[in-house]
């Protein structure tokens, strides 16, 4: 995506493998790549690296899309028109970027025991920050629930117990597979040459040995129709409980009736002219704050609520009410109008970020793509 609207510029390569059990495996693979590489094997000296390219940043990441592990590997850096000299300043970061992917520090026998016990300590961080994350962790709880026969229930980041028994070979397994099996999507935001991107790109991958016949391509198992109501309680020391409800929307892909459920969920649960907000916050005062939204990639409505504990079947009630009576038609013109201004709003929004901008390419090259079909076709 070229624009000069940035002071800085951005490349991220995704590579998208299947949510499944070696989750822990490749969360913990895609942290130790963003580290170090065969040039730069210690952090001084990729840190040297990093200053000397106007100080850029490589941070990785691993997130669930759908029922797939999507690793993640970011560089942002200082945009062309800023540097001294016209240096071509990005294509040294992507050179950087994927020095890390395709060369990094192992031995033969796999990556670097010190490595491996450095982000097993970092990734297992990461994860109790998320489980002190009540907002978070209440999600995640209801996800392993709602979906505890199908991979969604699956963390991105894996679990700690796991993660502690990962060897340095294991990995290095995993990261030759996943170069040779995995679709890998580059999105790169900024002022660039992009002849010049794209030449360097297709020079690191040429090495590689990839047949179209090789790629394994993660499919969504979507169920449109729910066959159980299940209640699961938690007793935590919190000032504010934590109410999240998961819904089946009713799609079988992430195409299907799309829109009207992102209209329908935003007069639901969107902003303060939302159904949730006049009446179970504002009105009822049942609740600290309370929203809805969709996720198309899996065909599930969530609604989060921080409540007062005792208050729990009193906002339960409330907020299926306001469900109900958003079924029965009642819906103003002010709040269909708020609705579709609002989003409208967000898609503009988009373009304000570079984040932004790779969120929406590589959630739509999911769907374009049928990365999101029902798994059965």
């Amino acid at each position: 995506h070229q624009t000069g609207q940035f002071k800085t510029s951005a490349v991220t390569v995704n590579i998208i493998t299947p949510l499944d059990e070696k989750a822990s495996e490749k969360a913990l693979l895609i942290h130790l790549l963003a580290r170090t590489n065969k040039s730069y094997p210690t952090l001084t000296q990729m840190n040297r690296r990093l200053a000397s390219l106007y100080g850029a940043t490589i941070y990785p990441n691993a997130v669930r899309m759908g029922e797939a592990q999507v690793l993640t590997l970011t560089l942002v850096s200082i945009d062309e028109r800023f540097a001294l000299g016209n240096e071509k300043v990005l294509e040294e970061c992507i050179r950087l970027l994927l020095d890390c992917l395709f060369t990094p520090d192992i031995t033969p026998d796999g990556f670097k025991e010190e490595n491996m016990q450095r982000e097993k300590r970092l990734l297992s961080e990461k994860i109790d920050s998320q489980n002190d994350d009540k907002i978070a962790y209440a999600y995640k709880r209801m996800l392993e629930e709602m979906c505890c026969d199908e991979a969604y229930c699956i963390s991105p980041l894996g679990t700690k117990e796991k993660i502690a028994t990962v060897s340095g070979k294991d990995v290095f397994e995993i990261w030759k597979k996943l170069l040779l099996t995995c679709p890998v999507q580059i999105n790169v935001t900024g002022n660039f040459d992009e002849k010049g991107i794209t030449a360097v790109i297709e020079e690191y991958f040429s090495r590689l040995e990839r047949k179209e016949s090789d790629i394994i391509y993660p499919r969504t198992e979507f169920i449109s129709e729910s066959y159980e109501v299940k209640t699961v309680r938690e007793k935590q020391k919190v000032q504010q409980g934590k109410l999240v409800i998961g819904m089946r929307a009713g799609m079988t892909d992430a195409d299907d009736n799309y829109f009207a459920i992102k209209v329908m969920c935003d007069i639901f649960g969107g902003g303060v002219y939302s159904k949730l907000f006049n009446n179970v916050r504002e009105k009822m005062s049942l609740c600290y704050y309370c929203s809805s939204r969709p996720n198309a990639l899996k065909g599930i409505m969530t609604i989060a609520s921080g409540i007062e504990v005792e208050n729990f079947e009193k906002a339960k009630n409330a907020i299926l009410e306001q469900l109900e009576a958003l079924k029965a038609g009642d819906i103003s013109d002010f709040e269909i109008e708020s609705a579709k201004k609002s989003l409208i709003n967000g898609y503009r929004e988009l373009t304000d970020s570079p984040a932004g901008l790779v969120s929406w390419y590589l959630t739509r090259s999911f769907v374009l793509s049928g990365l999101t079909v029902p798994s059965s076709l």
